[in-house]
This record gives structure tokens, C-alpha cells and sequence, in this order.
């Protein structure tokens, strides 16, 4: 029993010492993914796409307006032709809107499996540095806002993150 009590002080004082304190790391997800290397390459294939994507749409949308100009201003067209040159219109507008609408799904989902691949790899990074460190936790500092109270500090791992992903891929030729 003498040994038991001894034991429980010992594991009491040991508990709450600072010596025992938790190390908490922080990193903020987005800001690495859009500062580090791989991040931005993404972007910058997104943004191409979705720049060429949008020269395509306005000469259709020039030639769509050339049309209904054509049709507002020519007095020769029979009633007949004015309707069907009015349905060619129509439908070729809501063909505009369906490519709109698809190609931009098609660039959500694109960004989104770049995303991913880029947070995998970016969370393998994190686990490393934070092994390295020593942390016991590492929240996302989007996250760790919500957090109100806490009583030990944190690292803040983000550039760390950042530096060690882009030689990471540098060094994997990627």
C-alpha cells in the first residue's frame, strides 16, 4: 500500500508538470498549398484552362449576338424563316449555357483532384516535420481558431511545411 500511494503522488506531479507539457503545432492548409510550388503550377494550369475555355465561349457568344442582330435587322425574312432562325437561336444559346455549365463542373473537378493529391502529399510532409519536432499535435489553423482557449502555445509549421514540400518534389524530379 506504501508503495501504491508513493507511485499515485509520483504520477500526480509528473502529470502536472510543465516537463510534461504537450506541443502543439499549427499549419495552415491553404496558405501551403497556395504558396508552395506544386500549388501554384496547379493554379496557374487552371487559370489557362479556364482563360482558353473562356475566349472559346465569347466568339461563340459574338456570333450568337451577330445572329440575333441579323434577325432583328433583316426585313426580308418570311414569318416562317424569322421563327425558325428564332429557334436556331435559342437553342444554340442554351447549347452555350450546357458547355458553361458543364466546363465549369469539369474545372471544379479537376481542381478538386489536384487539391487532394497536393493535401495528401502536403499531410506526409506534416507528419514528418512534426515527428521531427517532436509535436504531440498538429491542428489546421483555420481550425485551431476555433479554439478559444488553450493553454499551451503552439508552432506555427506552415512555412517549415512549405520549404520542405517544394524540395521534396524538387528533389523527386516532380
Amino acid at each position: 500500500m506504501k508503495y501504491f500511494l508513493s507511485f499515485i503522488i509520483l504520477a500526480f506531479f509528473c502529470l502536472i508538470s510543465p516537463a510534461y507539457a504537450m506541443e502543439i503545432g499549427v499549419v495552415d492548409l491553404n496558405e501551403a498549398l497556395n504558396r508552395s510550388e506544386p500549388g501554384i503550377r496547379s493554379k496557374n494550369i487552371l487559370e489557362r484552362r479556364g482563360r482558353q475555355k473562356q475566349q472559346e465561349f465569347k466568339l461563340e457568344e459574338t456570333e450568337l449576338r451577330k445572329l440575333a442582330d441579323d434577325l432583328r435587322n433583316n426585313p426580308l425574312l418570311t414569318p416562317k424563316a424569322k421563327v425558325g432562325k428564332e429557334q436556331e437561336l435559342i437553342a444554340r444559346q442554351q447549347q452555350l449555357r450546357e458547355k458553361v455549365r458543364s466546363v465549369e463542373q469539369e474545372m471544379r473537378l479537376e481542381e478538386r483532384r489536384l487539391t487532394e493529391v497536393i493535401f495528401k502529399e502536403l499531410k506526409t510532409v506534416i507528419r514528418t516535420i512534426s515527428i521531427k519536432e517532436k509535436l504531440d499535435l498538429v491542428l489546421e489553423k483555420n481550425a485551431a481558431q476555433v479554439i478559444l482557449y488553450m493553454k499551451e502555445d503552439t508552432t506555427d509549421l506552415t512555412q517549415k511545411v512549405i520549404d520542405a514540400y517544394n524540395a521534396l518534389k524538387q528533389a523527386g524530379g516532380d
